[in-house]
């Protein structure tokens, strides 16, 4: 920057401004260079504790959300009968399956990159993606109606489209605010939507029969979903919505973020089936009440595989998606041992703790049928906990930008999980819905780690 004493009055004053400018800038630089130093001595420590006093929280959420679905299993075996456990089981799969049926991939891509978008980016993008998704949800409540009237069929199917209305929008929250690395607000969320309904619901229950039903159950449900949906709004109501919804939808936006997320969308919905069709499975071979044993079974090993992908994958997520990032395959890997070895040692202690619980709670029950499977209970746990090796598998490729191959691997499962279903279940009974999960995730996990550490990942199969 230099000027000489030919330069005019402007010149000068122009080059004093910048002269001023760059002075606060230094100025600043010192206070931001000085300022961490301060902290570090006097602040650190309340850091710190609120780090602590954070994760405590989450973790009793967590594990307040695990018991009230393993507690509503075990009340609806209880206080209503094994089929309608199976029912209730039949239900809870719909739910799960339609927000990646429905969703078409969308979320994953938005989620993934919300960490490098600006609020009002996201918001855009968020927009055009719950429109499509209340569309979607609503003409498949207006056909509802009619269906079930001329079928002669149960109202609680219109119910059961609301709540997967809610919690698909309730999934996608969980994993932007995950992604977003606001885990308190994330799990506050889940918590009202997996825990806080049941502890309403279950002591009501217990004193007015009349609500043991399935439709107040569902009630009962939907309202917990819609104020976690609303606290989000709350929380968030100071981001742009109004200001970035004011232009109208632009359709070929949806269409290109669908077309952006089809290998993605191939994938989830490999990965969601993998893990909700051996219910459908085991009610078309074995029928409706051992569908509801298998399905309290079934819940007792999903609480641990739930906590394990909530409290460890959920924020190693993040993490490995940074690390990708920045530092490619090679910061990537770095991080990938360490993570599994949580991974396993996590899912091991809880399954021991859980398998431990369900045994102490079976005098309860007070359903004799239930104890004469406990072989396939464990066969069960078993396969659940190979699954999350497996589970783990999938996120790390999905973190290092492998969408193609973690598809195949997705829709691999789903295919090799039906097949050993149809063979074991009719040869085995109960006890061939875990045999079959641990002959097809083990199978699965070898596969995932060989393209993990496969040193020419572009020549892997792809589907795009």
């Amino acid at each position: 920057m230099n000027a000489d004493f030919t330069d005019g009055p402007i010149e000068w004053l122009t080059l004093l401004f910048k002269v001023i400018q760059r002075r606060d800038r230094v100025k600043r630089h010192i206070r931001l260079r000085v300022k961490p130093f301060h902290q570090s001595k006097e602040r650190m420590p309340l850091v710190r504790t609120g780090l602590l006093a954070t994760s405590v929280a989450i973790l009793g959420m967590r594990v307040t959300i695990l018991a009230c679905k393993f507690g509503l299993a075990i009340f609806v075996g209880r206080y209503l009968d094994l089929s309608s456990l199976g029912v209730f089981g039949l239900c809870a799969g719909v739910v799960a399956v339609g927000p990646s049926l429905v969703g078409m991939g969308m979320v994953h891509l938005i989620v993934r990159d919300a960490v490098t978008l600006t609020l009002a980016e996201l918001i855009d993008l968020l927009r055009h993606y719950w429109s499509f998704v209340t569309i979607v949800y609503a003409l498949a409540l207006t056909i509802s109606f009619p269906v079930t009237h001329f079928l002669n069929g149960s109202s609680i199917w219109s119910l059961v489209i609301s709540i997967t209305l809610l919690e698909h929008f309730g999934n996608d929250v969980f994993q932007l605010l995950s992604n977003l690395q606001k885990p308190l607000l994330a799990n506050i969320s889940a918590f009202i939507r997996g825990a806080l309904w049941v502890l309403v619901y279950t002591p009501l229950a217990i004193w007015y029969p009349e609500l043991r039903s399935m439709t107040a159950l569902l009630c009962f449900w939907l309202a917990g979903s819609i104020v976690a949906l609303a606290l989000f709004f709350w929380t968030t109501r100071l981001w742009p919505w109004t200001a970035t919804s004011l232009t109208a939808v632009d359709p070929q936006r949806i269409f290109s973020t669908i077309r952006k997320g089809f290998v993605i969308y191939l994938s989830d919905l490999g990965f969601v089936a993998s893990q909700y069709i051996d219910r459908y499975l085991v009610s078309f071979f074995l029928g409706l009440e051992l569908t509801g044993i298998y399905f309290l079974y079934w819940s007792a090993a999903n609480a641990v595989s739930t906590f394990v992908s909530i409290a460890v994958l959920q924020i190693q997520r993040p993490i490995l998606i940074k690390a990708h990032h920045h530092g490619g395959d090679s910061e990537h890997q770095k991080l990938m041992m360490p993570f599994l070895g949580t991974t396993l040692l996590s899912t091991i202690a809880l399954g021991a703790a859980t398998g431990l619980a369900f045994y102490l709670v079976l005098p309860y029950l007070k359903q004799p049928a239930i104890e004469n499977f406990l072989l396939a209970f464990w066969l069960i746990m078993a396969g659940m906990a190979v699954r999350n090796v497996a589970d783990f598998g999938a996120m790390a490729l999905f973190t290092a930008r492998r969408d193609g191959v973690m598809t195949l691997t997705n829709l691999a499962s789903v295919t090799g999980l039906i097949v050993a279903q149809s063979l074991c279940l009719p040869l085995m009974g109960l006890n061939g819905a875990g045999t079959a999960m641990i002959i097809t995730f083990g199978a699965i996990t070898i596969w995932r780690g060989a393209l993990l550490y496969d040193p020419t990942p572009s020549k892997s199969p792809a589907l795009g």
